[in-house]
């Protein structure tokens, strides 16, 4: 079985790989782009594919704009932080809808699945699978009130509201409080992260960045139709939206 990975978070991407070995010894991963464009590349001119592993959030866009670009039959497991785009997942080639962190159990049934189902006639939608989904899609999700991070020897409990954003920078990720005060996370990636945050409050402007939406001072126009975000407490780096995350940061921000 030949595996596609589409994954911008190197560090995520390696632990599907992992878990693919222990659930599927059979799998072969073929590649793993890391945005759109080279996903559509290699989907384009690559070897055929039984099963695609797809994030949502990819670093030049939404991965749904994939199937705009070139016409996919492959099955596809969509991995993904939050749950608001399950539906239109299931409109699509899905076999399985997996929120992050992935756990292992819940790969297995979704490979289970692509092994002992063949795919559904074109337009057909999985009713029972898309009933599955609404019901999760009704259930209220709880976020992180606070987090525990790691001082000394202790550990020490900080509000979520006290944070303004976080940052990930050579596998660790740390937070930075609106009073400057910088705490190194327990979470390993600011994918991991995300997942504990409301989405109404913070936004994963790029690869490197997620910021709270009372940290965020103004924005400015930047070249190739990217935003530059001014943060208080400020980065040290200019935070840069790409052109394709910015409509939809501007959407987020007037919510």
């Amino acid at each position: 079985m030949n595996i596609l990975i589409i994954e911008d978070e190197e560090l995520a991407a390696a632990q599907l790989a992992d878990m693919l070995q222990e659930v599927a010894p059979q799998a072969v991963i073929a590649a793993t782009p890391e945005s759109i464009e080279d996903a559509v590349a290699f989907l384009t001119a690559g070897p055929p594919i039984d099963l695609i592993l797809l994030d949502i959030y990819l670093s030049d866009g939404l991965s749904f704009e994939i199937f705009d670009a070139v016409k996919v039959d492959t099955p596809v497991i969509f991995t993904t932080a939050y749950n608001e785009y399950a539906i239109r997942a299931f409109e699509l080639n899905s076999i399985g809808y997996l929120l992050k962190p992935v756990k292992k159990e819940h790969l297995q049934r979704a490979i289970d699945k692509c092994m002992r189902l063949r795919p559904a006639p074109a337009g057909e939608v999985d009713v029972l699978a898309l009933k599955r989904v609404t019901d999760m899609l009704m259930q209220e999700k709880t976020y992180r009130r606070s987090f525990l991070v790691p001082y000394r020897d202790r550990l020490i409990p900080v509000a979520t509201e006290s944070l303004a954003w976080f940052a990930s920078t050579g596998g660790i990720v740390t937070g930075t409080q609106f009073t400057g005060q910088q705490v190194t996370m327990e979470e390993k990636s600011l994918e991991e992260l995300s997942d504990r945050l409301d989405p109404d409050q913070f936004f994963r402007v790029n690869r490197q960045y997620l910021v709270s939406r009372k940290a965020i001072k103004h924005l400015s126009f930047f070249f190739n139709g990217r935003l530059s975000v001014e943060l208080n407490p400020p980065a040290p780096e200019r935070v840069l939206i790409s052109k394709a995350k910015a409509a939809s940061f501007r959407q987020w921000m007037q919510v």
